[in-house]
C-alpha cells in the first residue's frame, strides 16, 4: 500500500485512473511519484498532458481492455493517449455527452460495468463494445455518481455507506466481487477521490486516518505490501 500526496492534494484518485495493466496520469505529476505509483501497481504508465485542468480520473472510464474519453480534451492529448493504447493493444474511444465526468457515473472492472442510469443507451452500448463488458444500470445510495462513491478491482471494493441493498446485490453479481463499505481521507464517502486500486496494489491518499488504512488494507488484501509513504 502506498499513501500519496499530489500536487499537494490527497485527493490522489483526481490524477490516476488505473487498471490491471496501465495507468494514466496527468505528466505534471513528478517522475518519482510515478515511479512509486508503478511499483506499487505493477502496471504500465501512461502520460497525458492537458492544458486546462490538472483533474483526469473524472473524465476517463477504463479496464485492462479499453478506454473512454469524454470529448473535453484537447485533441492532440486523445491522439497521443490513442497512439500510446495501441502500442499496449488497447481499445480507445472518444464520446460525446452532456456528461463529460463519465468516470464519476460508471463503475467499471475488468468483469463488467455498473452505469449510472442518466446515460443513454446508446452511450451504455459503446462503453460496452470498447471495454468488452456487459453493462448494467444502477444507482449508489440512490445517487447517479456511482463512479465517485466506489472504488473496485476484479475482487473486492470499497463504497459509500449509503448504498442500498438492492444496488448492493446487483453491483457484487455484475462485476463479480464483494463490496465493503468505508470511508477515506479521514471520513469522506467519494471514496475515488483518494484511493486507486488494481489487482497488484493500492494507493491512497495521505489523509487517510489508521482505521481507514486498516480496513482498505483488509478489503484488498494489501496486508501482503507494506506501507509506504514518499511525501516525507
Amino acid at each position: 500500500m502506498l499513501r500519496l500526496k499530489v500536487f499537494g492534494s490527497s485527493n490522489i484518485g483526481l490524477y490516476f485512473k488505473g487498471t490491471n495493466n496501465f495507468f494514466i496520469y496527468h505528466s505534471n505529476i513528478i517522475r518519482r511519484k510515478v515511479d512509486s505509483v508503478r511499483k506499487e501497481l505493477d502496471a504500465s504508465p501512461i502520460p497525458v498532458y492537458l492544458v486546462d485542468t490538472l483533474i483526469l480520473s473524472p473524465f476517463i472510464i477504463a479496464n485492462s481492455k479499453g478506454v473512454v474519453v469524454s470529448n473535453l480534451f484537447e485533441s492532440y492529448a486523445m491522439n497521443e493517449l490513442r497512439r500510446s493504447l495501441k502500442e499496449l493493444d488497447v481499445n480507445f474511444k472518444v464520446v460525446e455527452s452532456k456528461y463529460t465526468a463519465l468516470g464519476n457515473v460508471v463503475l467499471v472492472n475488468d468483469k463488467g460495468a455498473v452505469s449510472s442510469p442518466i446515460l443513454s443507451k446508446n452511450l451504455r452500448e459503446a462503453i460496452s463494445d470498447i471495454l468488452d463488458v456487459e453493462v448494467a444500470t444502477s444507482t449508489l445510495g440512490r445517487f447517479s455518481y456511482i463512479g465517485s462513491l466506489a472504488v473496485v478491482n476484479n475482487r473486492y471494493g470499497i463504497v459509500s455507506s449509503s448504498i442500498k441493498e438492492d444496488e448492493k446485490s446487483l453491483i457484487e453479481e455484475v462485476l463479480d466481487v464483494k463490496l465493503y463499505t468505508g470511508t477515506v481521507n479521514s471520513g469522506v464517502e467519494l471514496i475515488s477521490s483518494g484511493l486507486v486500486v488494481n489487482d497488484h496494489g493500492v494507493v491512497i491518499g495521505e489523509d487517510s486516518s489508521g482505521k481507514e488504512l486498516m480496513q482498505i488494507s483488509t478489503v484488498f488484501e494489501a496486508d501482503k505490501y507494506y506501507l509506504r509513504d514518499i511525501n516525507r
